[in-house]
Formats: structure tokens, C-alpha cells, sequence
């Protein structure tokens, strides 16, 4: 539905226009239509529709007016919230609107499209006082853009007088259109027809208002006198603007808005990155601005084969453009420049400066005149223009790009623009390839670019080339930088950080940052945030091959040893990506010492993160570094590593074969402390896949081979399988042993949690309570979210226990949102069942089986049997529960909940983790023996 008010007040739907209801419900949708989107008071449309004199019941016949308008329609096909009341008024939201499709066309100059928007005087045919001066504004609004848009078309060359002659007649007193009319006439020849005008304008001018014409008239008239050359046709030697230029809407916002401001502009961006086409195409955009001309000079500040252009040359080129002939140029660069400003001061030019090298070859070109627009493009940040605004442009986005890629090639992106990393130049360049070549298809381009090291080979056509343009920026580097960005060639990972950078180049920190912020300077490395710094990816490949053999290979190992050291959480957090990537570069380079010890540093983190699909191919390198060393503690160290990431992986049965492996290399190392450790691991596993009494033996055979010390692991996984098998008194003894033993403060809050819940097994609930939520406060005091979730899974089951189900699912809903951030299956599954459990004993039934649901495919998934047999439980599959049951060798309603042993170990020991067992479910669907695990 189209709404209408430059010319008759419409709502047409299609062709047709919708009837209302007489003159009132007219002014009244006028008025909503100037406001539209905003309230519009119910005193406003009583003085439109009935100016100063209306009835008593006006407010009243508004509102029924206004709903009847609502009626009409939204049976026409609007939608329900086309007009709806707010506050004090109401409001209008039109889908599509002739105000708003005009000023649309405006802002991007397309003027004719614009002014076809208008079928006639705007507001014509609703008379109302309240409304005229918006009427008559709306029509100033569009005689000014026929001003800009005749203004355009007479200086690209277009004849414009038979329409100027007619307005002229119908706006007598308007000078613009007298001044538009004689630049016409002056283009074609006219000059004496150009004069009779202005003389005819003065004449209206003195005898109906005794005013003579203004300056700019005046100014227009003496040059035309004087015949200057091509007035009227603008002096413009912009290059070609290519027609397909496609995106970087934002920054050319940016840019008009501050030329228009009377801000220079100073754009600059890597090689390739389409610094000169965003400058041109803005400044056709803007020429309509500036009629005495727009002038371009190329600076050469990075041409093949060029030096470059001295700031005398630069200033010939321009001073020419302004018909200053090369014989009356004085010498020097300040007489030049003193020159160039005196012959630009007042006037409305617009100079684009493109690729310049330097401040010192920019400085004496700026125009002193702030008539003048300055728009300068260069590959270095410049600051030779104070006052200026700054336009940095990146890589173009994704969509951008594919866009760039199908405009210049003509046929539709499958890829090639990413395997361009979006660059601009590179996009045309593999684009041109293809016109060039109209046997090739768009995926055979994409399988020659496929190779990140021979894509730069492929990115030449025609004198163009995308390897050519970067060394012009490598060849500006002093030596140090030179250097440094050989060695980032060979980095590895994605960024990298000032520490890593001083260690791969032997540097001192301080020196290292100076050398990268050059290079970020130069635009060869960008800034993903703050204190890191990336390459672009074909730029990348660039410094790959300038980088040197015999400091490449010294530089990577120094880099290890960095990655080796490792540090604190942050930098864990940070350096994530980097130590995957370096471990794998390790393992592929046969630097096996370095693949297995960064991997083994970096599993736990990984975990601790929720990088479940990194930490299993981290753990997965070590292991085979540590097998082709050979060293039996690097391989049981690297085993321990690979059965954490199955576990927390979901991947129990892998988890359970890589466990009594590493047992089998422990014992034969006669290491007892990783003996135990290793026992209470595949004890864990056992009980996750549901071989309690098994679980058990592991458990007492790894509490027989160590001592106090580091027994507290053994006593928690101990404590949940004997609560899974009903032994309540031995769990809560093996508990409390578990928490007195316990050194670390996350292991404390784990055993905590798991004597809490045994303690309301018990029905000890003020105890239970107590003890589990002193657990939560200590996770959230360590910022510590898994021991968190953990915990309040152990609230949620003994709140049900108490026969509290609300409070119960507050924690599991809060576990819940933790875990899934976590991306732990494991303990997803069972607080996914406690939620569940807590949903249906207060009745919510369909998100209870909807919990209960995702907690099945998740425990089927991971081979987690109680939390399977659990959830079938709850979905009243009770058949299918028994039988999981059984086979676990469990009764049909399990006295305890299911443990959560695996992560408690894992999580309590963050050298060498060792994995615990599951609790059993709560009986379904009332909860009142929910489910826990150990540690």
C-alpha cells in the first residue's frame, strides 16, 4: 500500500486509490503522513481539520475519524499496526511512502527519479491553514533539488535550456533558475541570449520588488561578459568512474558528510583495498558541488617503475588545470604553492590528491581557501591536514564483495571473492581473468585461487598484479621492518602480540611494538584489537615468500619456546587460536618436544573455554608427538590430555580405551601417584558407562597404591558410585574424607557439592543446603562457572528432594544457561533432567519433555547411560527406563542420582585431571530422587 502527499493526499493500493471518507479523514491522513512514525497529538489533527474554530466535540469525531481511517486500511491489506493510538495522539506507519522514497533518491543524487515521485503541488487538494506552511515547504524543498539536479546535467554537457526557458517563465523571481538558464544558453554558444537573460531577471527584480539581482548573478552575468572559457562547463578531470562500483555505502557517507562540512578528507588503506575508486567515485558524487571544477592529480607515492611526484610537479600539474600555463610558473615549491593558493582562494573547487607517499610531499598542496574541498588518498596514515577526517578502508564485507565479484564478472560469486580475502583489486583482477577466458567457470577459478600459496601467481591480468602492488609497500620498509615482516611470514598463527613478536624476531618488547606499529602504519598489518595485530590473508602469503630460510627456522623455534613458556589465564584466553595453530605447526614440522608440551599446557584451557573440537585436536597432536619421541612420560602425560578430550567430548568409549592405556604405561613406569590418578580416570569412565561395582574396584585399587596425598579425587568418585549403588553411610563417609583431603579450592567446592547432596539423601536438608550453597558462592567468588553449574545441579536435586520443584528449577535453569555456554555435553544432559524433573512437578509438561527430551539426545549421543534411562523416565517411557536399569545392573527406581564424576575430576586436578562416575535419576515424573555426579 502506497501513501501519497507530494501532489493530491493518496493511499493507493496498486493502480487504485483507496476512497475516504470525505475532506476531514483527508487532512487528518495528511497530517499523519507528515508526522509518519511519530506520534501526532489529537489536538494537532482538531487544528487541521478545523483550524482555530472547532466543535466540542471535536476530539471526539477525531478519534472516530482516525479509527474508521484504521478501518479502511487495514481492509485495504495493511497490516493491523499501520495506525495505531500512543499517548496523546496516534501514530501512521506507512510501508511505502512518496516523502520518504524522494528523500531517498536525494541523498543518493538521483534527482529525476526523485522529482518523479511528485505528480503535483504537494498536499494539492487539502485546504487547511494548519497545514500550509508544510505544504509550501515541501514544494521549496523540490524546486531546490530541481536546482541541483539541472545544475548536474548542464555541467556534464546535457541541454537543459527548453526546461530552464518554462521554469524561468513560472518562476520569474527566482534567480537560481535565471542563473541555470544562462550557464545553458553560455554552453551552447548562446552568450548573447545568456545576457539578454540576466537583464530581463534584473528588470522583474527592480520593477516588482526594487531589488537589482543578487552577487552570484551578478558574478555569473560579468563572466559570461568576458566569455570566459567553457564557464558553465565545469573544469573536470576526475578519472573514469567505473560503473560497478559496489558498496562502502557507510564511508562514503562519512565522506560526503564531512566535504560537505568543509572537513578535508584523508582515505588510506593496503594496497589493492580500492582507495582511488571510493575518491572517484565519491567526487562525481560531489562535483555537482563544486561548478568551477574538480581537479586530479596522481602522486605516484606508490607506482611501478615511478618515483614519487615532487611537490613543484604536483603543483604544475594543478596550477594547470587551472589554465596557468607552464611559462608564468614562478620556481620554487613555496612560490608555487603561494600561487596555487592565491589562484584557488573563494573559489568552489573540489582537488582530489590521490596516492600520495608522504606528509612532506602532501603539505604544500593544500589549498588555503575553505571554498576549496580536499580529498586525499595514500597507504600510510597521513597527518599532514590538520582538521582532517580520517577514512581507513578495510577488506569490503562478504556480501560486498560476492556483489563486486558478480558486477565486474558477470556472473555469480561460488567463493572466488573470499579466496581474494575480499580485496578489492584482487576481486577485479580474478574477475577480469574470467571475462577473459569464457571457457573457465567460476569454480575451475576457485580450484587455481584454492591454494593459499599460489594464489598470488594466479591475481595478474593485463598489467595488473596483486603481488606487485605489496612489494611496492615491502620495498618503502627500512631494513628492521623489512625484517620483521618477513618473520611475521612464518608465524603460524592467525595474530599475534607484541610479546610473541619480540620473541619470534630476538628483539627487546619495546622495539618489537614500534616495528609492528609501523607496519600497521604502512597498512601491511592491520589490528583486529587492541595490542594484536594480523595480517591480511594474501598479504600474508606475500611475507611467506619474502621470508628467508636461515632466520626463518630460528625465529619459529624462539617463537615456540614463547608458546612452550605459556602464562597466565588471560593469556590462555587470548593466545587460544595462536597455541592450536603452533602445536599443529609444530607436529607438521617434526618439532615434536615443542607439539606435545604446548599441547599438553593447553588442554586444560581449552576445556575450561568449552573449545570441545580444539581440545581434541590439540590433544590428538600431542599424543602423536609424544608417540614419535617416545618418551613414556610424554606419552602417558599426552594420553591423559586425549582422555580429558574424549570425555568432555561425550566420547566415552574412546575416553575408556586412551585411559587404560595411559594405566598400562603408568604402571609400567612404576610412577604410583599417576597410577592412582589413572585409576580413578578409567573408574570414572566405567561409571559413566554404567559398570558401577567396576567403577568401584578402580577406585579401591588406586586409594590402595597412593597415600593422603592426592586421594582426594579417589574418596569423591568413590562416594558417588557408592550412592549410585545405594550405600548411602559409606558415601557420606567417603564425602567427608574427600573434603578434608582436599587441597585446591576448586576441588574443595566439587567434594562440597557432593556431600551436600548425599547429606540431603540423607534428609539432613538445612545441612545439605548449607554446604552446597557455600559451593556456589566459592565458584562465583573464583569466577570459577563450571564448579558453579555443577553446584546448583546439586542444589536443584536436593531442593527436590525437599519437595521445593520451583526452587529446584531456578537452579537448574541457571546451570543450564551456564552449561550451555560451557558447551558441555555432560553435564548439559543432567542439568537438562533436573530442569526437566523440576518443569513437571510443577505441572509445566511441555517444557519439562522438552528438557527431558534434549537430555536423551544428548545422553545417547555421548553414551551417558543414567542420564538416558533417567530421561526416558521422565518422558514416561518407564519400560525403556527399567531396562537401562537392569543393564546397569541398578534397580528400577535408583536410590541415588547420577554422578557427574568424569568433569569433578577433571575440573578438581588441572595438572592431571582424572575423570569420575554419574549419579542415578530421580524417579519421573515427581523428582524426588534427583541426580548428581562426582569428582
Amino acid at each position: 500500500m502506497e501513501f501519497r502527499i507530494l501532489g493530491p493526499v493518496q493511499c493507493r493500493n496498486g493502480a487504485r486509490p483507496v476512497k475516504l471518507a470525505g475532506p476531514r479523514q483527508e487532512r487528518i491522513l495528511a497530517a499523519l503522513l507528515l508526522g509518519a512514525d511519530r506520534v501526532v497529538s489529537v489536538s494537532r489533527l482538531v487544528d487541521v481539520v478545523w483550524d482555530e474554530d472547532p466543535p466540542a466535540t471535536a476530539t471526539r469525531q477525531i478519534r472516530n475519524l482516525t479509527t474508521a481511517l484504521k478501518r479502511t486500511l487495514v481492509a485495504e491489506g495493511a497490516a493491523d499496526d499501520v495506525l495505531t493510538a500512543e499517548g496523546p495522539g496516534f501514530v501512521l506507519r506507512p510501508s511505502s511512502f512518496d516523502l520518504l522514497s524522494f528523500e531517498e533518491h536525494v541523498s543518493r543524487g538521483e534527482f529525476r527519479e526523485a522529482l518523479a515521485c511528485w505528480s503535483g503541488p504537494a498536499l494539492s487538494g487539502v485546504d487547511s491553514a494548519a497545514l500550509r506552511g508544510e505544504a509550501e515547504e515541501l514544494d521549496e524543498r523540490r524546486l531546490s533539488v530541481v536546482e541541483r539536479c539541472l545544475d548536474e546535467e548542464i555541467s556534464a554537457g546535457e541541454d537543459s535550456v527548453a526546461e530552464l526557458t518554462a521554469l524561468v517563465a513560472e518562476h520569474p523571481l527566482r534567480e537560481p533558475f535565471a542563473g541555470l538558464l544562462m550557464r545553458a544558453l553560455h554552453q551552447q554558444g548562446r552568450q548573447a541570449d545568456a545576457l539578454n537573460v540576466f537583464r530581463q531577471a534584473r528588470t522583474r527584480l527592480v520593477e516588482e520588488l526594487g531589488i537589482d539581482p543578487g552577487p552570484k548573478l551578478r558574478e555569473l552575468y560579468e563572466r559570461i561578459l568576458r566569455d570566459e572559457p567553457e564557464y558553465g562547463k565545469t573544469r573536470c578531470f576526475l578519472p573514469y568512474d567505473v560503473p560497478d562500483f559496489t558498496g562502502r555505502e557507510a564511508e562514503i557517507g562519512r565522506l560526503l558528510d564531512a566535504v560537505r562540512l568543509g572537513r578535508p578528507v584523508v582515505v588510506d588503506g593496503m594496497a589493492g583495498v580500492g582507495k582511488t575508486s571510493l575518491a572517484v567515485h565519491a567526487a562525481h558524487r560531489l562535483a555537482a558541488d563544486f561548478p568551477d571544477g574538480q581537479l586530479f592529480v596522481d602522486l605516484h607515492g606508490h607506482s611501478p617503475a615511478r618515483e614519487p611526484l615532487p611537490p613543484e610537479a604536483a603543483l604544475e600539474a594543478l596550477l594547470g588545470q587551472l589554465d596557468v600555463p607552464a611559462s608564468r610558473l614562478p620556481g620554487g615549491v613555496d612560490r608555487r604553492a603561494e600561487l596555487w593558493r592565491t589562484r584557488t582562494a573563494g573559489r568552489s573547487l573540489l582537488v582530489v590528491l590521490d596516492n600520495a607517499a608522504s606528509a612532506e610531499q602532501l603539505r604544500p598542496l593544500v589549498p588555503g581557501s575553505a571554498t576549496v574541498a580536499l580529498l586525499v588518498t595514500g597507504r600510510r596514515r597521513l597527518a599532514a591536514v590538520d582538521g582532517s577526517a580520517s577514512i581507513s578502508l578495510e577488506v569490503l564485507p562478504d556480501e560486498e564483495a560476492g556483489a563486486l565479484f558478480a558486477a565486474a564478472s558477470g556472473r555469480p560469486d561460488t567463493g572466488v571473492a573470499a579466496l581474494c580475502g575480499n580485496l578489492p583489486l584482487a576481486i577485479r583482477i580474478a574477475a577480469a581473468r574470467l571475462q577473459n577466458r569464457p571457457q573457465w567457470t567460476v569454480q575451475a577459478l576457485a580450484e587455481r585461487l584454492g591454494s593459499e600459496h599460489d594464489r598470488l601467481t594466479e591475481l595478474k591480468v593485463a598489467g595488473r598484479d596483486v603481488a606487485a602492488a605489496f612489494a611496492l609497500s615491502y620495498r618503502e620498509l627500512d631494513a628492521a621492518q623489512q625484517r620483521m615482516f618477513r618473520l611475521l611470514g612464518r608465524n603460524p598463527g592467525a595474530d599475534i602480540g607484541v610479546p610473541a613478536a619480540a620473541a619470534l624476531a630476538g628483539i627487546a618488547e619495546r622495539e618489537a611494538e614500534r616495528l609492528l606499529e609501523d607496519l600497521l602504519d604502512a597498512h601491511l598489518l592491520r589490528q583486529p584489537a587492541l595490542g594484536r595485530y594480523a595480517f591480511h590473508d594474501l598479504i600474508a602469503e606475500h611475507a611467506r615468500n619474502a621470508a628467508h630460510d636461515e632466520e626463518s627456522g630460528p625465529a619459529v623455534r624462539r617463537l615456540l619456546d614463547h608458546y612452550r613458556d605459556g602464562g597466565g589465564l588471560d593469556w590462555y584466553r587470548t593466545e587460544r587460536a595462536n597455541l592450536v595453530a603452533v602445536t599443529r605447526h609444530a607436529l607438521d614440522t617434526g618439532l615434536d618436544e615443542y607439539a606435545w608440551r604446548i599441547a599438553a599446557d593447553t588442554t586444560d584451557h581449552l576445556r575450561e573455554s568449552g573449545h570441545l573440537d580444539e581440545l581434541l585436536a590439540v590433544a590428538q597432536a600431542g599424543i602423536t608427538a609424544a608417540r614419535r619421541i617416545g618418551d613414556p612420560r610424554a606419552i602417558q602425560l599426552s594420553l591423559a590430555s586425549l582422555t580429558l578430550a574424549f570425555w568432555e567430548n561425550g566420547r566415552l568409549t574412546e575416553g575408556m580405551d586412551c585411559a587404560l592405556e595411559r594405566l598400562d604405561v603408568v604402571r609400567a613406569s612404576g610412577d604410583r601417584a599417576a597410577e592412582a590418578i589413572a585409576l580413578s580416570r578409567a573408574g570414572a569412565l566405567h561409571g559413566m558407562l554404567g559398570r558401577y561395582p567396576e567403577a568401584i574396584r578402580f577406585y579401591r585399587d588406586g586409594l590402595a597404591v597412593v597415600g593422603e596425598t592426592g586421594a582426594a579425587t579417589l574418596w569423591t568418585n568413590l562416594s558417588n558410585a557408592q550412592e549410585v549403588l545405594g550405600r548411602l553411610d559409606d558415601a557420606l563417609a567417603s564425602a567427608r574424607r574427600a573434603v578434608d583431603l582436599r587441597e585446591d579450592e576448586r576441588g574443595v567446592i566439587l567434594s562440597s557439592a557432593q556431600l551436600g547432596l548425599i547429606l540431603s539423601r540423607l534428609g539432613r536438608f538445612d545441612e545439605a543446603f548449607e554446604v552446597i550453597e557455600r559451593s556456589i558462592t566459592s565458584s562465583r567468588d573464583l569466577g570459577y562457572l563450571f564448579g558453579e553449574a555443577w553446584s546448583r545441579i546439586d542444589l536443584a536435586d536436593a531442593l527436590l528432594l525437599a519437595d521445593r520443584p520451583g526452587d529446584a528449577r531456578d537452579q537448574a535453569e541457571r546451570a543450564y544457561a551456564i552449561l550451555t555456554r560451557l558447551n558441555h555435553p555432560l553435564l548439559l544432559a543432567m542439568a537438562a533432567n533436573s530442569l526437566g524433573t523440576a518443569c513437571l512437578a510443577l505441572g509445566e509438561t511441555e517444557t519439562g519433555l522438552r528438557r527431558h527430551r534434549l537430555a536423551l539426545e544428548t545422553a545417547k549421543r555421548i553414551g551417558y547411560r543414567l542420564q538416558e534411562a533417567r530421561a526416558l523416565a521422565g518422558l514416561g517411557q518407564a519400560g525403556a527406563a527399567r531396562e537401562h536399569y537392569a543393564a546397569m545392573g541398578l534397580p528400577a527406581e535408583p536410590a541415588s542420582r547420577e554422578t557427574m564424576a568424569s568433569a569433578a575430576v577433571l575440573h578438581s586436578n588441572s595438572t592431571t585431571p582424572a575423570p569420575s562416575t554419574t549419579k542415578p535419576p530421580t524417579k519421573a515424573p515427581r523428582a524426588i530422587e534427583p541426580v548428581n555426579t562426582p569428582t
